[in-house]
């Protein structure tokens, strides 16, 4: 009598199939679904008891047969020529040598070719200006960015260039437009700032390609940007440069370089809006975890959301991704096997699936 080879699973000394792993972590970081909801769902719908406890140890233990995944994923950031990043604030409570109310982050980057388009996160709660030079070791190109004094060291880096944040100036004007009365100076700006828009919205509508939005901007976006700029130069010396117009004009004028860094390549965009909507959808399961209980915790929660958001970007059904992906990550042996593994390469497979039937 022979007995046939156990089959290897992402968590063997515990006793949970793939697909209720899966549903776990898409339930709660897709769904927004806290633990003790499921915990009934399960005891309720599928007749078993599963405690938030077992379901919290599940998730930390199973993201770290998934970090080679994200490190591919992060390599094709670093080797591409266009990136993004931002940050948001995260409360771990057991920090080593830190106190539970002490706040730290959750880090956002974009990037890829277009057919590889990426979206990472990754905790850190110190030593924000080293851990953005670091993060981006390698890499040449431009990032979107908003003008945070976090990002300075990496912008010292020869062959990286800031694209700041256009929709950040904006936002400085906007309060001050919407309580002033007449044509004030907010106004003036404002308008500055929706002809730009206009144009963006213009080469959107007629899904130009990058060559052809980059020529548009030169021909209706450049005599704007030089308007605009000259009016900064007239006006800002006629204001209080610690009043909010003030620092508004003087946030432009300083970082009018970082700005305008969106009008050399048509690939660019002129905000980082697209990242800061990742974000959101991050500050939304915020509200649902509300903290991390332990480093290990959040380091799961970023390894998990960076597969699942990489996954929803390309388009995939995130349960049928994630089941797939734990019960095939046990079998990797070689790179080419996580490489098959990564959501731009399931989404080909599962179209070719889908053609052929």
């Amino acid at each position: 009598m022979l007995t046939a080879p156990k089959e290897p699973t992402i968590l063997p000394k515990m006793r949970v199939k793939e697909s209720v792993l899966a549903d776990i972590i898409v339930s709660k970081l897709v769904d927004r679904q806290p633990c003790y909801h499921l915990e009934k769902k399960y005891e309720t719908r599928c007749g078993f008891n599963l405690s938030r406890q077992s379901m919290a140890d599940y998730m930390i233990k199973s993201s770290a047969p998934l970090q080679p995944l994200v490190n591919l994923i992060k390599d094709q950031v670093i080797d591409y020529d266009i990136g993004a990043l931002d940050a948001t604030t995260f409360q771990v409570l057991n920090e080593p040598g830190r106190k539970a109310t002490t706040k730290s982050y959750i880090y956002c980057f974009r990037g890829g070719p277009p057919d590889k388009q990426s979206v990472l996160f990754e905790y850190n709660p110190i030593l924000h200006k080293k851990f953005t030079h670091d993060w981006f070791a390698g890499f040449q190109g431009k990032l979107h960015c908003d003008a945070d004094p976090w990002f300075e060291e990496l912008f010292e880096v020869e062959g990286i260039a800031a694209s700041n944040c256009l929709a950040h100036g904006r936002r400085k004007f906007e309060p001050i437009a919407k309580a002033t009365e007449g044509d004030g100076l907010a106004k003036q700006a404002m308008q500055f700032f929706k002809a730009v828009y206009r144009v963006e919205k213009m080469a959107k509508k007629e899904d130009m390609t990058p060559d052809k939005r980059f020529l548009l901007r030169l021909e209706q976006t450049q005599p704007i940007l030089d308007k605009f700029k000259a009016w900064l130069d007239q006006n800002y010396p006629t204001v209080l440069p610690k009043s909010k117009l003030g620092i508004a004009m003087g946030y432009m004028i300083k970082h009018w370089k970082g700005l305008c860094t969106f009008m050399s390549d048509g690939r660019l965009e002129v905000d980082n809006n697209l990242t800061e909507q990742e974000m959101k959808a991050f500050a939304v399961i915020r509200k649902n975890i509300l903290f991390s209980q332990s480093v290990d915790g959040v380091k799961a929660l970023c390894i998990h959301f960076t597969l699942l958001r990489t996954a929803i970007h390309h388009n995939l059904n995130p349960f049928e991704y994630y089941h797939h992906v734990l019960k095939m990550i046990p079998k990797c042996k070689c790179i080419e096997d996580f490489e098959a593994l990564l959501p731009w390469n399931f989404a080909a497979v599962d179209q070719r699936i889908s053609a052929a039937a």
